[in-house]
């Protein structure tokens, strides 16, 4: 499938790392039908870019709402005029 805006929300801003534009980081919401390989596919969230998200924003993505339903978390790694890049949550 593809990337459904009606599912992503930004929630609020969490944090800034320094000051001036693009300092403010945000938490987000996506929930879609969509399982986590679909959403990881390189280009998925490319229709957020550029004003959308910020690198460092956070994604909380509700996968495969009709199926067997998961959470996993996201980080916005890059952002350009047209690409959006995330990354899996990892632990240290």
């Amino acid at each position: 499938m593809s990337f459904n805006l009606d599912g992503f929300k930004r929630l609020a801003s969490v944090g800034a790392i320094g000051t001036g534009s693009g300092s403010v980081k945000a938490l987000c919401t996506y929930h879609t039908n969509d399982d986590a390989a679909a959403v990881e596919t390189a280009g998925y969230f490319d229709s957020l870019a550029p004003d959308d998200v910020r690198a460092g924003d956070f994604i909380m993505a509700g996968l495969d709402i009709d199926g067997a339903p998961a959470l996993k978390n996201y980080i916005v790694t890059a952002v350009t005029a047209s690409v959006v890049t995330i990354a899996a949550q990892t632990t240290a």
